[in-house]
């Protein structure tokens, strides 16, 4: 969860969600399909489940 959101080099246009430790919140951002890393969710609910603490 602390990790910075990452694209990935492929050209899907996923919309998915990362935690931002700074402001304690899930925000949007779009995923390419690959490459990414584990600071992505398919939602906003799965981010706070898995990183507000």
């Amino acid at each position: 969860c602390a990790l910075p959101p990452v694209s990935g080099k492929c050209l899907a246009y996923m919309p998915r969600y990362y935690f931002d430790p700074e402001t304690k919140s899930c925000t949007r951002f779009v995923y390419g399909g690959c490459l990414g890393n584990c600071n992505q969710f398919i939602s906003v609910d799965k981010c706070l489940q898995a990183c507000k603490k």
